[in-house]
């Protein structure tokens, strides 16, 4: 989360940096990042990834300000200032990119009585980001979000998740952390094929399959596995797929 390293306890991006390379992947989703937020040294962490890279990235914000503090729901045109959402880094040139906000949360603030972590009060606004991507001269889209911990509004933003993933047809991607286990992601998209793999969450003693992936029109999932352990409190998701 916003480059935590679970091992130090130390916000710093550069393990993320090294684990994300040493992944050798064409395209890279990232949920939980900062932009110009104090917590992380002011840095677009998206960018940062990208420029490591030497890659493309679109930074999709679910909230303005910061949820350490205060924030508003970030309307989908807005740019710029201190931020925290999801992104999509990429191999491949990036010809286009939408954002959808997710139904439930909103502006607020982080006190003992209305607190993001609290069950049952998750006020944190949610969004889902699409990247079209130029894959040797075919369109794949590539969408990433990350959903509520309450399992009723995660399922109703899985939905808007999707629809966003679907809206210009062909071939799609859906990933991210879905805070879902995998049979209600399963009977909410039915066409999509999901890809199987071990759990993800916690990344020291892995329980939960938290993070997932899917894909529609056309693609196929060559194999899918969880794994290696990096400095995140999640594993991350490593997919092989055919267009």
């Amino acid at each position: 989360m916003h480059g935590i390293d679970v091992a130090s306890g130390v916000t710093d991006l550069a393990p993320a940096l090294a684990a994300i390379a040493e992944l050798e992947a064409d395209v890279v989703a990232v949920q939980e990042v900062d932009r110009s937020l104090a917590r992380s040294d002011e840095i677009d962490q998206v960018q940062a990834i990208a420029k490591h890279l030497g890659w493309q990235g679109v930074f999709g914000p679910a909230l303005l300000g910061s949820p350490d503090a205060s924030w508003r729901a970030a309307d989908c045109d807005e740019t710029g200032g201190p931020a925290y959402g999801v992104g999509i880094i990429s191999r491949y040139p990036i010809r286009g990119w939408s954002q959808r906000r997710l139904p439930g949360g909103g502006d607020g603030q982080r006190t003992k009585q209305a607190s993001p972590q609290r069950p049952g009060w998750d006020y944190e606004p949610r969004t889902a980001l699409a990247a079209d991507l130029d894959v040797e001269g075919s369109r794949l889209r590539v969408t990433t979000t990350h959903l509520s911990y309450l399992p009723w509004r995660a399922i109703a933003q899985l939905q808007v998740a999707a629809g966003l993933a679907r809206a210009e047809g062909g071939p799609a991607v859906l990933l991210g952390d879905l805070n879902l286990p995998r049979w209600p992601v399963r009977a909410s998209l039915p066409t999509w094929q999901h890809a199987a793999h071990g759990a993800t969450y916690p990344s020291w003693g892995p329980r939960a399959t938290l993070d997932q992936l899917l894909v529609h029109g056309g693609v196929r999932v060559l194999e899918a596995a969880a794994g290696p352990r990096g400095p995140s409190d999640h594993l991350p998701l490593v997919a092989t797929i055919a267009l």
